[in-house]
């Protein structure tokens, strides 16, 4: 199965007006708040055809599950640090490049299987020129390359893709690169 990218309502359509009554009429009840104990940020890096750029993880010491798994350049935010500084920072230690944000895609929440949530922050990015794809953190990262859709559909059903978000983060990338 290949993986499709669910329908969100349209700016002013009856069902996001709905969502907007709905959110304000909870956004003052701290029973509906969620709490998020992990928080993350990456990149999405589009080639000129379209290609998303993804790491194979090698996983690591009780990460083993991750082994083999593709995603963006992502990772864990660290005590102190800005998502934007967390996302290029995992980008570099990731693929090797350098990346430049050029545009937030969004917040994500989701949740892991032992129900703790993860809010990951997401940019689309343009690497500096000139550069050569070689992950700096080699015991993480077992290579990084760009996927064509295909590809990444073939990945997705066949289970290879990490996160269920990854197909949202390229399909928003893909939106926001139409619109520019």
């Amino acid at each position: 199965m290949a993986w499709a990218a669910p329908r969100r309502p349209h700016h002013g359509s009856a069902r996001a007006q709905r969502l907007v009554e709905l959110v304000e009429a909870v956004q003052h009840d701290k029973n509906t708040h969620i709490e998020v104990e992990l928080k993350a940020a990456g990149v999405v890096v589009l080639n000129a055809g379209g290609d998303i750029l993804l790491v194979r993880e090698l996983g690591a010491a009780g990460q083993m599950e991750k082994a083999g798994l593709w995603h963006i350049p992502s990772g864990s935010i660290e005590a102190g640090e800005n998502p934007e500084d967390a996302a290029v920072r995992e980008a570099f230690e990731e693929t090797g490049l350098r990346v430049t944000l050029t545009r937030f895609l969004g917040a994500y929440l989701g949740r892991f299987p032992d129900g703790v949530f993860i809010l990951r922050h997401v940019w689309l990015a343009q690497p500096t020129p000139g550069q050569t794809l070689q992950p700096v953190f080699a015991h993480e990262v077992a290579e990084a390359r760009y996927v064509n859709r295909a590809e990444f559909d073939a990945l997705y059903a066949a289970g290879k893709i990490r996160m269920y978000q990854t197909g949202l983060f390229y399909a928003d990338a893909l939106r926001e690169r139409a619109r520019t």
